[in-house]
């Protein structure tokens, strides 16, 4: 146990570190494009509009964190979260009056309905990958596409819109002047990082990404921690579906395909080992922020959006370069210090 805790404790210092590197990094970005387009991107309407769009992304980002530390990967983030609005979508249209009011104990249970699907959801990847041990990167890419393909089906590929009013308040409503959407992925943020960080679920969580035979022998089994982080993650992917659902007023079987890699690229700018073993919920969501400041200064300078792609795999692959330069230099380090001792 207590090698156990040497080893949360050398990956949390590491992981603050990155921490530390990204809010410099967020920094420079915010100063950037603060300075060539001010009157456009450092603006008050520009940050709120940028508070609204950061949670769904974060909130996804997040899930694909929680299967990284473990040394695996959960693909089927987007898939999860649209059949989870699809079906809220559903039963608010269904019950709703004519003028499109319906009563808010509707909206309660399509949004339990939702989260009770992504619990479905991510109890299947658990299933798939810690009980029959299928790798996870093939586990969630085949049930991505069970997903997918069950929402396309019912629906024949067409997007549920027209929800009603009370409902869509959720997404694009304020709380004390801050929009809702961010407000909830901040107390989501917290309650994961006390998740990951406070309990003992966590403390195993970081163990099987570092050494996966010493996890075998803990007190919870390993593949009881690894079902566990997959159902979470099918949890806050419904969560994520159900404020994108909000915002957007309609649900859709095939929207935001491209977020599975923008979450990986978060999740690895945040500074997660992508072998598992260390990383921090503040990280993924600074790691949001800068991404969102990019896009939104990309769209103020008027730059070709489409760039905005090649600009995402640019920063994961210098991300990587870094990463590996990094820790060579460190090895590199720590041998030459054993060497002298």
């Amino acid at each position: 146990m207590n090698e156990l805790r040497n080893r949360f404790a050398s990956s949390t210092l590491l992981s603050d570190r990155k921490v530390t590197q990204l809010m410099g990094f967020t920094l420079l970005v915010l100063l950037i494009f603060s300075y060539f387009s001010s009157d456009i991107f450092f603006t008050p309407e520009n940050f709120t509009s940028m508070a609204f769009q950061i949670p769904e992304v974060a909130i996804l980002s997040i899930a694909v964190m929680l299967s990284m530390l473990t040394g695996g990967i959960d693909l089927s983030i987007v898939a999860t979260s649209n059949l989870a609005a699809l079906l809220a979508a559903y039963i608010l249209t269904k019950n709703m009056s004519e003028d499109g009011e319906i009563s808010n104990l509707w909206i309660l249970m399509a949004c339990l309905a939702g989260i009770l699907l992504g619990l479905i959801c991510g109890g299947i990847n658990a299933l798939l990958i810690a009980v029959l041990n299928i790798t996870p990167i093939l586990a969630t890419l085949a049930t991505l596409t069970l997903f997918n393909g069950i929402a396309i089906g019912l629906t024949n590929g067409v997007s549920i819109s027209g929800l009603p009013e009370q409902f869509a308040r959720i997404g694009n409503g304020t709380f004390f002047g801050v929009p809702t959407p961010f407000v909830l992925m901040v107390l989501i943020a917290l309650l994961v990082g006390l998740i990951i960080n406070r309990s003992s679920l966590g403390l195993k969580i970081f163990l099987i990404g570092t050494n996966r035979k010493a996890a075998q022998y803990s007190v919870m089994g390993d593949k009881r921690v690894i079902a566990w982080t997959y159902v979470i993650s099918g949890l806050l992917s419904s969560f994520a579906g159900l404020i994108i659902a909000s915002r957007m007023s309609a649900a859709s079987p095939d929207f935001g395909n491209s977020y599975i890699l923008l979450a990986i690229v978060i999740v690895v700018l945040g500074g997660v080992n992508p072998m598992g073993g260390f990383g921090t919920v503040t990280g993924v969501v600074l790691a949001t922020i800068v991404l969102q400041m990019v896009a939104s200064g990309f769209n103020a300078l008027r730059f070709n959006q489409f760039f905005y792609l090649a600009a995402q795999g640019g920063v994961l692959v210098l991300v990587m370069i870094l990463n590996v330069v990094l820790e060579n230099r460190r090895r590199s380090k720590s041998i030459n210090k054993s060497l002298e001792s």
